[in-house]
């Protein structure tokens, strides 16, 4: 208010005849929509819930997901997005870049619906996931080995985003979503031609993107394990007819084992216990991986890379920048430095917890289950997509009858 005062009487109207005052307008408000999509994600988390716990229905999912699509991607244009959400979280966090408490919630909120009712939020609120459920063919069933390696790529890729985000590089997982130029409605060519192949896989594989990329699905996955409620494939007696075994295309239906394999038993216990020993040399030698992969990574940082620049005496168009700007040498040194830094640090972590989820596997894989005779269901894998209600005739009937009542 003073500055405007001052800036009034050392610059005051001129004097002219019938001479008025420019009228100040504020430039018109806009909404922000991150409030309106809190709002949408809540009530679209909730009546996913309601649909796939207590109507246990297929179809009512299929609805919610096709709301979804409409609302969250074509409506709010997939912005912000899950897949890059958490690098602005990371960001925050170690460079006290401001964050809007919005932002936090729309990361938050589906987090904490999976500790209650599992990863609704990839069935009945995310638009990537409803493009590939909605377009999905005729799946192709991944081999489970190779499954299993799949599983890890979107781990690697939450710890490579994570760790750039926190260096200040740039995020370079905003360019990952390959469904984005659907919602935009923009299709330049190189991301053309990688929307079409993700389209064209979704077709025969099942959730492609989500399984096997999504940076976010590692974390639900994670968080879904501890779900309060857990799904079931059916409310009444298992008869073991392995409809949805054969119906799950993620993979995440758990099959009873036979019990009358002592041999096989008594050599997954060994397995385990020889696992469980090797634990520490594992997450030891991961750590190791991810510190001699940082170099690696660090040298995609502006700063790194306009540090490089400068001592080879490049003539770039950032370097020439920097030359103009008169900043010291010994600033870009330290940012430099700050980087690599960071970089190093979190890819050593990020490795640990790289060996941690790959042992996690091999263990759930040599784990035994005994007095176990009925299918049941991966709460981490499952994506909440109602199929095994659909194919389970138990399930169906009782569904049926419920409908009839």
């Amino acid at each position: 208010m003073i500055s405007m005062f001052a800036s009034t009487a050392r610059f005051p109207a001129p004097e002219f005849e019938n001479y008025k005052l420019p009228k100040m307008d504020l430039e018109p408000y806009v909404n922000d929509t991150t409030f309106w999509r809190l709002g949408a994600l809540i009530l679209f988390l909730i009546v996913s819930g309601i649909c796939f716990h207590k109507f246990r229905s297929r179809k009512a999912m299929l609805a919610v997901s096709s709301a979804g699509l409409i609302v969250f991607g074509f409506l709010l244009n997939a912005c912000p997005c899950p897949v890059g959400l958490f690098q602005n979280i990371a960001d925050s966090a170690v460079n006290n870049v401001s964050i809007s408490v919005g932002y936090l919630l729309l990361f938050a909120l589906p987090l904490a619906c999976a500790l209650i009712w599992g990863r609704l939020f990839c069935s009945g609120a995310c638009p990537l996931g409803a493009v590939q459920e909605l377009l999905q063919w005729k799946a192709v069933k991944v081999p489970s080995s190779l499954d299993r390696v799949l599983r890890m790529i979107p781990v690697i890729v939450l710890i490579i985003g994570t760790v750039s985000a926190m260096s200040g590089a740039l995020y370079p997982l905003c360019y990952l979503d390959p469904y984005l130029p659907i919602f935009i409605l923009s299709f330049p060519l190189p991301f053309a031609i990688v929307t079409l192949v993700f389209l064209l896989l979704g077709f025969v594989v099942s959730r492609p993107f989500c399984r096997y990329i999504c940076p976010y699905g590692a974390l639900l996955r994670f968080f879904a394990i501890f779900a309060a409620k857990k799904p079931v494939i059916t409310t009444d007696t298992c008869i073991n007819c392995k409809l949805c075994e054969q119906g799950c295309p993620n993979g995440a239906i758990i099959a009873p084992e036979n019990e009358d394999s002592t041999e096989a038993h008594e050599k997954g216990t060994r397995r385990l216990s020889l696992l469980v020993a090797c634990l520490p040399l594992a997450l030891f030698v991961g750590g190791i991986i991810g510190y001699s992969a940082a170099p690696v990574l660090s040298e995609i940082h502006p700063d790194v890379q306009l540090l490089r620049d400068v001592k080879e005496h490049k003539k770039t168009i950032n370097a020439e920048a920097f030359y103009a700007s008169g900043e010291p040498m010994s600033h870009l040194e330290d940012k430099a430095i700050r980087a690599q830094n960071i970089t190093t640090i979190g890819l050593s972590i990020g490795g640990v917890i790289l060996a941690a989820c790959v042992m996690a596997e091999l263990i759930t894989l040599a784990r035994r289950r005994k007095n176990e005779e009925i299918y049941e269901i991966d709460s981490g894998l499952c994506l909440c997509c109602g199929r095994c209600y659909q194919t389970c005739p138990l399930e169906k009937r009782h569904t049926e009858k419920g409908i009839e009542t």
